[in-house]
């Protein structure tokens, strides 16, 4: 039976071939995003800026010829000044109107980049935990933000506007082809040669990128870590004490020289392909040029004609230029799209199947929880966290998980309210498997308080009823801090609860002290009113006293719910009616307090170590 479980999901974990974004289905991408997020306007914008970027430098290049042509015309004074004036006029239009959609456009491609960032971090609040926490979703989300929050050099602003620039090289680019195509057919062909050569040596260049810049994925996984744990002041004082300084500073080098010297590589590719592309213009020019003297010298074109053609002929090697430019800077763009929509696509992926559509037949009451079977392997692991352990949870039980650290009981709080899925066995709510309820309306019958509790930079009240302020109920906000004792600390505020917690927003906000900070926990538990209440070691950093009557405070206003408590101090959750023991992912014993004390196993030995130790310092009346 092990066999086949761990077969499936050796299946089930192995690697997927990472997707590949084709540039058409990035392009079709982006643009129905554009489409949604800006409207016709913004579409109307930029085909503006892409018709007048071609046209004014199409006529500017046109300038002197049609100049000479009016001067040799034979036409009276005023005709050619009507005519050169109309048409430097109509210049200087398209000038102007380019000028000005320019702007708006600079204006459209940063508002289009940032609202991005509101589906970026839905991305990363819905994401399945197991992903968001594995070291594959993180590269993957880092990789996205790089679309976003980079500036307007990376992702999808600068998309936009290489896309912009693309259009308009490659429009000017036609349209000097056609021209001169329809003047010399043999010469058209040339061109388009040339340009196909061009584009062939980008194409490759940008392959080669593409291979470059997964390579350099961990390098810039690394560079991310060392910025984030350099900036962090919870490690100033172990830098400054062990002088890591030295240390820190030489791994940051030698990652930015890997990550530059993969950067140069690929910057090196494109060199190449543009000093390729530069001598085939080379080649060309000299070829056209040279063709074009020779049909002056001969008398076979006008003055005029050959200064509209030489401007023509020169402004299409700019266009060519320019164009090459462009696919360069659009590719690497479109790279970066591509990490948004791999981050993105992963999310979705991660969560397909997860959820069913149903509802608790109980809702709102105190549940019964079973565990069959269940396992789970951490992404990357080679042993399980959780094996094999089959659990029942009677509806308003007081069910205490205790063991060492590493016993699996936070994985098993994960599990049991749908954070994490089992990777074998199943999870069952009143009967109803987790996986068959909505995800809104399994995560609606659990709250849980975990380890590390912490208030967000809002308001106290926000805080608590992890709402709007104008959508806070302010009868149930006032009896939830109430009954979890803060309402008085609240009083004295200076806004009341409507005051921030924290500076980071606020300069005027406070900090809670750690016991106040537990009862804040507490009073949201209460305003959220679930039928299933998790404490998954929140008082660990409190004193064991304060621990003992924190837990028993829970118990005195969880009534009617089921409650699961869960300490690494075994003397903590005496009260329970149930202890269950833990140990390597499995149930080692369970029982009431007394009967495991009487066992003699493995709780008893290590609730005998405690009270020793608490003892020793003094301390053994909190330990009964």
């Amino acid at each position: 039976m092990k066999e086949k479980t761990d077969g499936k999901r050796k299946d089930k974990r192995k690697d997927k071939k990472e997707r590949a974004y084709s540039i058409p289905d990035t392009l079709r991408y982006v643009t129905r995003l554009f489409l949604r997020e800006m409207g016709w306007e913004g579409i109307a914008i930029c085909t503006g800026q892409v018709v007048s970027g071609i046209l004014y430098p199409f006529l500017s290049a046109a300038l002197a010829g049609v100049i000479v042509a009016a001067l040799s015309g034979g036409g009276s004074a005023g005709r050619i000044l009507l005519t050169v004036g109309g048409y430097v006029a109509l210049q200087q239009i398209f000038r102007l109107t380019a000028g000005y959609l320019a702007l708006r456009g600079e204006s459209t491609a940063f508002s289009f980049r940032v609202k991005r960032g509101v589906p970026l971090y839905r991305s990363c609040l819905e994401a399945e935990l197991t992903f968001l926490e594995s070291d594959e979703g993180q590269k993957k989300m880092s990789g996205a933000q790089e679309a976003v929050f980079w500036g307007d050099g990376d992702g999808f602003e600068a998309y936009l506007k290489e896309l912009i620039r693309l259009a308009t090289n490659l429009g000017g680019f036609l349209l000097y082809s056609l021209v001169i195509g329809a003047w010399s057919l043999p010469f058209l062909m040339l061109i388009l040669a040339f340009a196909v050569l061009t584009a062939a040596a980008s194409l490759q260049a940008r392959k080669r990128e593409v291979s470059l810049e997964r390579e350099n994925d961990a390098t810039r996984a690394k560079l991310n870590y060392l910025r984030r744990v350099t900036v962090d002041t919870a490690n100033g004082k172990d830098v400054r004490l062990y002088r890591m300084d030295r240390w820190l500073l030489g791994a940051f080098e030698a990652a930015i020289d890997r990550f530059t010297g993969i950067r140069g590589k690929e910057k090196a590719a494109y060199l190449a392909a543009g000093l390729f592309g530069k001598s085939l213009s080379f080649v060309k020019n000299m070829l056209i040029y040279g063709f074009l003297i020779l049909q002056m010298a001969r008398g076979q074109m006008t003055v005029a004609a050959f200064l509209i053609y030489v401007g023509l002929v020169s402004g299409f090697d700019t266009w060519l230029t320019a164009l090459f430019n462009a696919m360069q800077e659009f590719f690497h763009q479109d790279t970066t799209i591509g990490k948004f929509r791999a981050f993105e696509d992963a999310v979705a992926e991660g969560k397909r199947g997860k959820w069913g559509a149903g509802k608790p037949e109980r809702a709102g009451q105190a549940h019964e929880l079973r565990l069959e079977g269940v396992c789970f392997r951490y992404p990357g692991s080679d042993t399980d966290t959780i094996h094999d352990l089959s659990l029942t949870i009677r509806p308003g039980e007081r069910l205490a998980l205790v063991g060492a650290n590493g016993a699996g009981k936070t994985t098993l709080v994960k599990l049991l309210c749908g954070l994490y899925r089992p990777d074998a066995g199943r999870i069952l709510l009143d009967g109803q498997e987790l996986s068959g309820l909505s995800e809104e309306a399994c995560f609606r019958e659990f709250s849980v308080v975990f380890q590390d509790v912490f208030a967000f930079s809002f308001s106290l009240m926000e805080n608590v009823s992890c709402v709007r302020e104008k959508d806070t109920d302010m009868e149930r906000l006032r009896d939830s801090l109430t009954r979890a004792g803060l309402w008085e600390k609240a009083e004295g505020l200076a806004r009341g609860v409507h005051t921030s917690m924290n500076r980071d927003l606020d300069k005027n906000g406070v900090s809670l002290s750690g016991g106040e900070l537990q009862k804040l926990m507490l009073a949201r538990s209460l305003y959220k009113g679930a039928p299933v209440v998790i404490l998954d070691e929140p008082t660990a950093a409190l004193d064991p006293i304060a621990e003992s009557e924190m837990y028993e405070k829970y118990d005195g206003l969880l009534q009617g719910r089921t409650g699961i408590f869960i300490s690494h101090r075994l003397s903590s959750t005496r009260f329970c009616d149930r202890i269950v023991y833990l140990e390597n992912g499995r149930i080692a014993e369970e029982g009431t307090h007394e009967e495991l004390m009487a066992r003699n196993g493995a709780y008893a030995g290590m609730f005998s170590v405690q009270a020793q130790y608490y003892r020793e310092k003094g301390e053994a009346a909190n330990i009964g």
